[in-house]
């Protein structure tokens, strides 16, 4: 929400958008699929003109489904803020967030040789997971010692325990360890890895990975990550983000999850304006080939909807802050649609 409420309390000083104000309504999905009661009550119960989903990466997916459902005539813009697997292409849903196509390629490229090692991955048994799951295999290099497709909440199971996948992933001798679960929980991977005693020549590469789960860290674990935003980075324009956010009443941390969140708010605000109407189909038409200007650097978003970006390598250790190693200037989705 801090992401949002930024943006939205921004646009509104500013006059709204073409004279509209923004008002932020939110239904939670409790890190699940959203349902289709949900989405209809966002459009037919409060009258949202655009929908910004966040957290599940098959979340756009649906919700164009139950759109379609609900209303086919009078489509709704859904923007999504979280990263994916690069493959929901549908005529309603842009994304502000990146694919799984630009943060595996530079963190490989950055390793070098060590990438050429025994890769294992983890990621989650939805089919979104598991679309991830097939791109890593033939995207790693070396020889694929496992695939772990871990559970998500669900009453009875028992999410954030991976104390039997790192005892597997060691006994294949694999030295890298790709964790594409999107929770924010997947930090115990690794900490459970030094638990145990079986981390020491290991690398751990999460896909998405924040300040929060940084903090979480316990001594002796290091990560290596790629996300679109990284709070340590010094330059004066994210610098000046993390000081406007951090003004917002409840800010704590400020991660790469409330920067594309603020930024799938502003490219709504950037496409109504751009068509010159302030509603879901002035929303829709400005979207495609729209490029906004971010504390990063230049968003564009291509006629699929996915966007080309800057992103950042990054590392951490035992509680200390995300690090840039290296920043990519721009890079494309690389959807598959």
């Amino acid at each position: 929400r801090l992401g949002l409420g930024l943006a939205a309390s921004e646009i509104n000083a500013m006059g709204g958008i073409l004279g509209r104000p923004v008002d932020l309504i939110y239904r939670g999905d409790r890190g699940s699929p959203p349902s289709r009661a949900a989405a209809a009550a966002l459009i037919a119960e409060d009258g949202c003109e655009a929908i910004v989903s966040g957290f599940v990466m098959v979340a756009p997916r649906l919700l164009a489904m139950h759109m379609n459902a609900i209303d086919a005539d009078a489509p709704v813009p859904i923007v999504h803020g979280f990263w994916t697997d690069g493959s929901g292409c549908t005529p309603v849903a842009s994304y502000c967030g990146p694919t799984v196509r630009q943060i595996v390629p530079p963190i490989r490229a950055y390793l070098g040789d060590a990438v050429q090692a025994r890769p294992f991955s983890i990621s989650n048994w939805t089919p979104s997971g598991r679309r991830v799951s097939d791109y890593l295999y033939g995207a790693l290099g070396g020889a694929h010692t496992g695939d772990a497709l871990v559970t998500t909440p669900v009453l009875g199971n028992h999410p954030g325990e991976y104390r039997g996948v790192m005892r597997w992933a060691h006994e294949m001798e694999s030295n890298i360890i790709w964790n594409a679960d999107p929770r924010p929980y997947a930090v115990n991977a690794v900490n459970q890895a030094v638990e145990l005693g079986i981390a020491e020549g290991k690398i751990f590469a999460h896909l998405d990975f924040s300040e929060w789960q940084a903090s979480q860290l316990v001594p002796g674990a290091s990560v290596i990550t790629c996300v679109p935003f990284v709070a340590s980075d010094p330059s004066p324009a994210v610098q000046d983000f993390i000081s406007r956010a951090s003004a917002i009443p409840g800010a704590t941390l400020v991660t790469h999850v409330a920067f594309t969140h603020y930024n799938s708010l502003m490219a709504l605000r950037a496409a109504m304006e751009r068509s010159g109407e302030a509603s879901a189909a002035g929303g829709l038409a400005g979207l495609n080939g729209l490029t906004i200007e971010t504390a990063t650097g230049p968003l564009t978003l291509d006629a699929a909807g996915y966007a080309t970006m800057p992103m950042f390598v990054a590392t951490a250790e035992g509680g200390g802050q995300l690090q840039v190693v290296q920043k990519i200037d721009q890079i494309e989705s690389g959807a598959t649609c």
